[in-house]
Order: structure tokens, then C-alpha cells, then sequence
């Protein structure tokens, strides 16, 4: 059996692909985040998700993950530390289960990668049997503020919407971050605003401001990791379920009277 691999996790994402392929016991240190999904990460040594590759030395890491997008520079100054650097996340479903089955290879947890591919994707056809006769909501997907910037109609944020029948407003856009006058939101009849609280994260005062351009929209947070990539959407599925419990709670008539967006 080969020897473990010492990893080092620089995003929220990769740390919860790493646990959820058995092999937390391979983390010698990851990065801070929100919602861990294990015990283990208590224990672990927190480093920052721009920590500079002398930081990482002490570890000797075999294998540093980073988030998609990482610039070039930075991943080649990683690289420098002697470990292989595997970037988490992908502009699609399948460029992510791409990702997860590559991660699965390099540490020696293949097997466990193709289990996580399986139930993600039996999580969205269920998700989509479920949907069934149910209409579009039409939605926005803030990605980035100051200034703003929601999802268009390339990258991971947009298939995923896709896949829980939300109708992306900038789905249009070739582009995976539209910059808009927030008065085309009114414009969209936009009725559902999902703000997600990582990698940047929105507040209450966010969801007002953004609120008072829509009619009566329904604005809410959302985990900005499950919207990542990484072994992470596999938890999507039931958490578009329990978002659409609520959703089909608030319809046109009951929103009409409000003059503040509801969010929960």
C-alpha cells in the first residue's frame, strides 16, 4: 500500500475533499472555514489562504491544494515547495467530478473519489425528478461585491442553478461574472437573490441595498462553498431541497405587501 500523503489545504473546499475521501488523517494543516464537516479539522494548524510557500516549508507537503482561479504566479511559487499543487474546483459538474477523481488519485483514495461522484450525481437526479412540472424561478447569484458582481452564464454557479430549475437572469452572458446596473434586477422581475458567505460574504445590509432594486424579491444566504466546486456539492442536492421547501413557502401575494426583502 503506498505511504500517505501529507497535504495542505489552502480553501474550504479542498479540506472537505479531503475528508470526504477517508483521508483526513493526510491534513498536516488547512485554512480556516465556516462550516467544517469533521471533527478532525479542530485539530488541525490553521493557515491562511494566501500564505506564502516559505509558510508551508515546515510541512514538507506532498500535495497543496488551492481554489480554482488561482493565479499561475502563485501556483508555480507553490510548486516551489516540492509539492504537486492540485487546484479544487471546476467550471462544470463534470469538470469537478473530474477534479474529485484526480484528487482521489494522486492521494491514493481512488475508490473513495468514484463514491463521491456517484452520490453527488444521484443527489442532483433525484433533486431533478423532484422538480418535475415545477416552473423557473427566476434568480440572481451574487458572486462578488464592491462593486457587485452576479453569476453569468459560463461556470459552475451557472449549471448549478440550471440543475435546481432557478433561471439565471445573466444566463445569457457568455461570461462567468456579469458587472450590471443593479436597476436591471427590477428590470428581470428578479424573484429569488441568493448571496453566498464565502469566498467574500455578504450581510443583511447587503441584502437591503440589493432588496430595494427588485419587487418584493426573496433574498437569501447560502453556504459559498457548496457554489465552489470540490467534494462540497455533494451536499448541494438536499440543501436545494430544503431551499425549495422554503421558496415555495413565499409566493407573488404574500411578497406583495412587504417593503423590505424577506431572507431566512
Amino acid at each position: 500500500m503506498p505511504a500517505d500523503k501529507i497535504i495542505l489545504s489552502l480553501c474550504a473546499e479542498g479540506t472537505d475533499t479531503v475528508f470526504a475521501l477517508s483521508a483526513g488523517k493526510m491534513l498536516a494543516a488547512c485554512a480556516e472555514q465556516k462550516r467544517p464537516i469533521d471533527p478532525l479539522y479542530a485539530l488541525l494548524p490553521k493557515i491562511r489562504e494566501d500564505a506564502e510557500a516559505a509558510e508551508l516549508t515546515q510541512y514538507r507537503p506532498d500535495i497543496v491544494l488551492v481554489p480554482q482561479g488561482t493565479a499561475l504566479a502563485r501556483v508555480e511559487g507553490l510548486a516551489g515547495v516540492g509539492a504537486e499543487v492540485i487546484a479544487v474546483g471546476g467550471g462544470a459538474l463534470s469538470a469537478v467530478y473530474g477534479n474529485i477523481r484526480e484528487i482521489g488519485r494522486a492521494i491514493g483514495r481512488a475508490a473513495e473519489a468514484e463514491k463521491v461522484v456517484t452520490k453527488a450525481e444521484y443527489g442532483f437526479s433525484r433533486l431533478e425528478e423532484s422538480l418535475a412540472g415545477v416552473g423557473p424561478v427566476r434568480t440572481a447569484f451574487f458572486g462578488e461585491k464592491e462593486p457587485y458582481g452576479m453569476a453569468g452564464g459560463m461556470g459552475l454557479v451557472q449549471e448549478l442553478l440550471r440543475r435546481n430549475k432557478l433561471e439565471n437572469i445573466y444566463g445569457d452572458a457568455d461570461r462567468e461574472i456579469v458587472r450590471a446596473d443593479l436597476s436591471t434586477l427590477r428590470l428581470s422581475d428578479v424573484q429569488l437573490i441568493l448571496l453566498p458567505d464565502s469566498p467574500q460574504e455578504f450581510t443583511d445590509e447587503d441584502a437591503i441595498r440589493l432588496g430595494n432594486y427588485t419587487e418584493h424579491a426573496l433574498t437569501v444566504f447560502v453556504p459559498g462553498e457548496l457554489f465552489r466546486g470540490g467534494a462540497s456539492v455533494m451536499r448541494l442536492p438536499a440543501f436545494f431541497e430544503a431551499l425549495n421547501e422554503k421558496i415555495r413557502r413565499f409566493s407573488s401575494d404574500n411578497l406583495a405587501d412587504r417593503d423590505k426583502p424577506t431572507y431566512f
